[in-house]
């Protein structure tokens, strides 16, 4: 069933409201959500509002607390969220760092004690748009978040200690690479529960540490095994270092995030025609059998938006049950048509 996106927004900050938050607090999270959505994120999209619902009521999200920033040096911030929103958390951080970068070159800003951040990609992505080049990654979490396997182990120590990185790649689109450390991410394993689905093989083992593709086997004490063996380990490890050791215990993960001014490089003209002419040798290679064509990274994600923003955010009858359920908790107008 397809819902526009407008409904899943206008739920989703009601909810967000009647649970105490900030007018502006509200509106980010409902945004960041129903943004995700269209961009086919289904795991950090409306799903997530029973998890934040649970985490507000509970304490966990302190969404009513100050987010404090302070300026550590000419070319880096420090964000303490004290436990309000990461989503919440970086957007107030990104119009300073930008700006510290437009005025350095190149800036770099921490986010901590943090609740959830949602997609990483997006903040990395709103940096790119202002003709820059931008990292974002985060880790720490291991005394709370034993939900991956390092290499070769059997039981979880790291939580997915995901990295995302954007550049511009046309006069309005930005190429992005988003990924955890992890065979996958930890909100596509919400996903299948929720639609009573099994994982692909490979991405957990059980509790006793046996390759499973039963999702309860994971939410009854298994693990996710790192993404590309040895390679996703030791990123998670170098994000779970920096995190942990660098930026302090965690609430939840502490988070870096690195904007580099391009035009102290090249002329965006410049930039551009470079960037458009490997667009269109990606776009042009011939695919492989299985395959129709050849994408960019961030190129579905892009297309997917603008599909769904022109006919609505095509939902599973699960993903509905949920979407209604959250609804009547909440005594809000359901945005599903009866």
């Amino acid at each position: 069933m397809k819902i526009q996106a407008e409904e899943i927004r206008r739920l989703c900050k009601e909810i967000l409201l009647q649970l105490g938050t900030s007018e502006d607090g509200s509106e980010m999270v409902a945004d960041h959500l129903t943004d995700n959505d269209l961009m086919g994120v289904r795991s950090m999209g409306v799903l997530r509002m029973v998890r934040y619902i649970d985490q507000i009521r509970s304490g966990y999200i302190d969404n009513r607390a100050k987010i404090q920033i302070e300026s550590v040096t000419d070319s880096l911030l420090r964000v303490d969220a004290n436990h309000n929103f990461g989503i919440i958390a970086f957007q107030e951080l990104l119009p300073q760092l930008i700006a510290k970068a437009r005025s350095s070159g190149i800036a770099g800003g921490a986010v901590v004690n943090c609740a959830h951040t949602g997609r990483i990609g997006a903040y990395s992505e709103a940096v790119s748009g202002q003709f820059m080049w931008s990292m974002v990654f985060g880790g720490g979490g291991n005394e709370k978040l034993k939900e991956v396997a390092p290499f070769g182990g059997a039981k979880g120590v790291f939580d997915t200690n995901p990295y995302a990185l954007s550049l511009p790649i046309g006069d309005d689109d930005v190429c992005t690479t988003d990924f955890a450390t992890s065979a996958t991410a930890q909100g596509k394993m919400l996903v299948h529960r929720t639609n009573k689905t099994p994982v692909p093989t490979g991405w957990i083992i059980d509790r006793n540490g046996n390759p499973t593709t039963d999702v309860e086997d994971f939410y009854g004490g298994g693990a996710m095994l790192p993404s590309a063996g040895a390679k996703g380990y030791g990123l998670a490890m170098i994000a779970e270092l920096f995190g942990d050791a660098a930026l302090g215990k965690p609430h939840e993960l502490n988070w870096f995030m690195i904007a580099v001014d391009l035009s102290r490089f090249v002329q965006r003209r410049q930039y551009l025609e470079a960037a458009n002419a490997l667009k269109h040798e990606v776009e042009t290679c011939p695919p492989l059998d299985g395959f129709s064509e050849v994408l960019w990274p961030g190129q579905p994600e892009l297309r997917k938006k603008h599909e769904q923003t022109a006919a609505g955010i095509d939902y599973s009858a699960d993903e509905i049950k949920v979407i209604q359920s959250l609804a009547q908790r909440f005594n809000v107008e359901s945005p599903v048509q009866a």
